[in-house]
């Protein structure tokens, strides 16, 4: 991952590329077999292909226009398209398969469904052994239907399904504002800025480290939402 986060650093803005090649390197390290996990991920391949092999992909915005900006980005980066398939019903947003070469072979399964539903009434057959890494960057929804990605019923189910030694990396998506991540079963280990299409330009992007499971991880993150109201309605 770090190879090829070398041959991405023209495309990042110049004030994310060490927070990048930061990401990849720990990334590497850590071995992990697991796919890696995109919520509200659009068509955003450059921050994706640096975490993993495998990457899967869930957003429900505009499914054929992300497909397309997906390709173009592929071409964009010097990537070649291998094979292309739809696991799907005609008209449905359903399960698109894309397998293309960049600084090795690299599989994406993009799903057009509400990621805020993983791990309620939806989880990619893909996911079932978990994830290495879990992404978000965009947490707020474009869809009115569709709800916040870091709301803590959604956050927790999702959180759950990264593998001990795995990671969540975001922006705007903090694990937690109050309480410590250890508490909750992770470690801060790298914040950095990462580009993206939001008004909060400034806002760091974080990547933090599974140490374990907990139990009541939903708990502590309702716990944690209510005493940052209060703190900000001080």
């Amino acid at each position: 991952m770090y190879s090829r986060a070398k041959k991405l650093v023209e495309f990042f803005t110049c004030e994310e590329v060490d927070f990048m090649l930061k990401i990849a390197r720990e990334v590497k390290n850590a071995k992990l077999e697991e796919p890696v996990l995109y919520a509200g991920s659009g068509g955003d391949l450059e921050h994706a292909v640096i975490l993993g092999q495998r990457l899967i992909f869930v957003d429900s915005h505009l499914p054929e226009v992300t497909l397309a900006e997906i390709r173009n980005r592929i071409e964009r980066i010097g990537g070649t398209i291998l094979d292309e398939k739809r696991e799907a019903e005609p008209g449905s947003c359903g399960k698109h398969v894309i397998r293309f070469e960049f600084a090795g072979e690299i599989e994406l399964v993009y799903y057009g469904e509400d990621a805020t539903r993983i791990g309620l009434d939806f989880l990619p057959e893909e996911l079932e052994g978990g994830c290495s890494v879990y992404f978000v960057k965009v947490p707020l929804p474009k869809e009115s239907a569709v709800g916040s990605l870091k709301s803590p019923d959604s956050l927790a189910r999702a959180l759950r399904l990264i593998v001990p030694g795995g990671f969540y990396l975001e922006r705007e998506c903090p694990l937690c504002r109050v309480l410590s991540p250890e508490l909750l079963g992770f470690k801060k280990i790298a914040s950095g800025y990462i580009s993206a299409l939001s008004i909060n330009h400034n806002e760091k992007g974080n990547l933090y480290k599974k140490l374990r499971d907990v139990e009541n991880l939903h708990e502590l993150l309702e716990l944690d939402s209510e005493l940052y109201n209060k703190r900000e309605w001080r």
